[in-house]
């Protein structure tokens, strides 16, 4: 099990540092694919990140490995994105970086999809 100490400590920016680049950070720690440094926001804003997925597994659920998170925002419909690690989200939003369990998420959050 990776250590995810280093990333819990980061903060939102929205211009330099938001949840795409944090989410890219985390997956790269944590698995070592740098896919997600490769979209950049336009691209990500636009709802176009599924080529992202092409020889990836959407799961069922959240997963106890490291999957990507795909949510939009409860109230705006603003898609997030975040990972999924031992069935919670690690994400950064504007209060800081969370890793909190999925039902917690879900009170912000909806519209869940996870891949690997």
């Amino acid at each position: 099990m990776k250590s995810i100490d280093e990333l819990l400590g980061r903060e939102y920016d929205r211009k330099h540092y938001h949840c795409l680049h944090f989410a890219a950070d985390a997956w790269e720690l944590l698995t070592g694919d740098t896919r997600l440094a490769q979209i950049d926001e336009q691209t990500f804003r636009a709802a176009r990140v599924l080529s992202l997925f092409r020889g990836m597994r959407r799961q069922l659920g959240p997963t106890e490995s490291p999957s990507i998170a795909l949510m939009e925002e409860v109230g705006t419909s603003d898609l997030h994105i975040g990972v999924c690690y031992q069935r919670r989200l690690l994400h950064l939003n504007e209060g800081g970086a969370w890793f909190v369990l999925m039902e917690v998420a879900e009170i912000q959050y909806r519209n869940m999809r996870f891949w690997t």
